[in-house]
C-alpha cells in the first residue's frame, strides 16, 4: 500500500470521530451518559422533545443519538429540526457535516462547513474539518490553508496541527515538518493517540537510535490502544527481541483472539526467527482459519513445510496460493524450485 493512501486512511478515521477541542464551545446539553445505553438515551430525548418541542438543543443531542446508533436518515431529519429552530448553531453544522460525510456526499460536506465559517468565523472547528475534507481529496496547499487560518484563531488546536502533519506527510513526505506538527498535536492533547502513532512510524523508519525508547512511552501512555502495542511489537520482532514482540503480540491476542494479522505475526516471528517450525504452522494455519484468502499466510506455511523437507504438501500449498492470485511472484518462485529439486 502506498504511504499516501495509507495516511488517507487514517484521515477517514480523524474525520469520522468528530472531536472537539477542548478550548471550544459548549453549547449544547449534555447527553445521558450514566449507564444509559444509545436506544434509552434516544427515548429519554424523545421524551423531552414531547414535553419541549422548541428547544434546537434537544433535537441536536437526539441527532448525535440517533447517528451514533447509525441511523442516518432519522438524525438528518433531527439536524434539520434543530437548524430551523437555531440556524447559528455551530455545533449543529458540524455534526451534518459528518453525516454527509458517512453519506459519501463530499459536495455537501464543504457546502456545510462553509456555512458554518459563515455562522461563526471565529470557530476554528470547521477549518479544521474543511482542512479534513481537502487532505481527503489531495487538495493538500488548500488544506494547510485552512489549518493556518484555524491557528490563527486559536494556536491550542492538535487537531489542526495534527492535519497540517498528515498534509507534510501524504505531499511531500516532509518528516522533519511532520514529527514537529505531530509532536505539538501531542503536547496540546496527551491523550489523542493518532499524532503518537504517527510519532512512532517515524522514528521506527527514520530515526531507529530513538524509536525503540518512543514505541515503549507510546505503548505505556497508550496501555488500551491496540495499535500501540502492535507497533512495539512488529519493531522489537525485526530489532532483534523477537521473544519480548511475542509476549506482546500474545496480549493483543488476548484482547482479539482470532485477528489473523496477529496470529500470522506470531506464526512469522516463530519461522524467521525463533525457528520453531511446529509452532510457526500452528499459527499460520489460525491465521488461515481466521482469513480463508490470507495469501501470505498460506505462501509462508508452504516456506514452513519446505523448509521441515515436506516437498509434496508445500507444492500444494503453493498451487493454492496460485489460485488466489496467479501472479504471485513467491510462489511461482518456490513452484520452480521444488521441481528443480526433484528433477535432480
Amino acid at each position: 500500500m502506498k504511504k499516501s493512501n495509507l495516511f488517507l486512511g487514517l484521515l477517514l478515521a480523524l474525520f469520522a470521530c468528530n472531536r472537539t477541542p477542548k478550548s471550544g464551545p459548549t453549547d449544547t446539553p449534555a447527553e445521558p451518559k450514566a449507564h444509559v445505553t444509545v436506544s434509552e438515551a434516544i427515548q429519554l430525548l424523545t421524551d423531552s422533545i414531547a414535553v419541549d418541542s422548541t428547544d434546537a438543543r434537544l433535537y441536536m443531542s437526539r441527532a448525535k443519538a440517533y447517528f451514533a446508533n447509525e441511523q442516518v436518515g432519522q438524525a438528518m431529519v433531527d439536524i434539520n429540526k434543530s437548524l430551523q429552530l437555531d440556524p447559528k448553531n455551530v455545533e449543529t453544522y458540524l455534526l451534518l457535516a459528518d453525516v454527509y460525510y458517512a453519506l459519501g456526499d463530499q459536495e455537501n460536506i464543504s457546502a456545510t462547513l462553509n456555512r458554518a465559517v459563515e455562522v461563526d468565523a471565529l470557530d476554528p472547528r470547521p477549518l479544521v474539518k474543511l482542512a479534513e475534507l481537502n487532505l481527503l481529496q489531495q487538495n493538500f496547499n488548500v488544506a494547510v490553508g485552512y489549518v493556518d487560518r484555524a491557528l490563527q484563531l486559536s494556536s491550542y488546536n492538535p487537531e489542526a496541527y495534527f492535519v497540517k502533519g498528515m498534509c507534510y506527510m501524504a505531499a511531500k513526505q516532509d518528516t522533519v515538518s511532520a514529527l514537529k506538527n505531530f509532536q505539538l498535536a501531542s503536547e496540546q492533547d496527551a491523550a489523542f493517540y493518532d499524532p503518537v502513532e504517527q510519532i512512532s512510524r517515524i522514528y521506527a523508519t527514520q530515526q531507529p537510535p530513538y524509536a525503540l525508547d518512543y514505541l515503549r512511552k507510546a505503548q505505556q501512555q497508550f496501555p488500551d490502544q491496540p495499535t500501540a502495542r502492535y507497533e512495539l511489537a512488529l519493531y522489537l520482532q525485526s530489532h532483534g527481541e523477537p521473544e519480548e514482540a511475542v509476549r506482546h503480540y500474545d496480549t493483543l491476542l488476548m484482547q482479539r483472539p482470532n485477528n489473523p494479522i496477529v496470529l500470522f505475526n506470531i506464526g512469522y516471528v516463530n519461522y524467521v526467527y525463533l525457528e520453531n517450525n511446529e509452532v510457526a504452522l500452528d499459527y499460520f494455519d489460525r491465521a488461515l482459519q481466521a482469513k480463508p484468502d490470507y495469501i501470505d499466510a498460506y505462501y509462508n506455511k508452504g516456506r514452513v513445510l519446505e523448509q521441515m523437507g515436506q516437498y509434496a504438501q508445500a507444492e500444494g500449498i503453493y498451487k493454492e496460493v496460485l489460485k488466489l492470485q496467479p501472479d504471485y511472484r513467491l510462489a511461482i518462485d518456490a513452484l520452480n524450485r521444488i521441481q528443480n529439486q526433484e528433477t535432480e
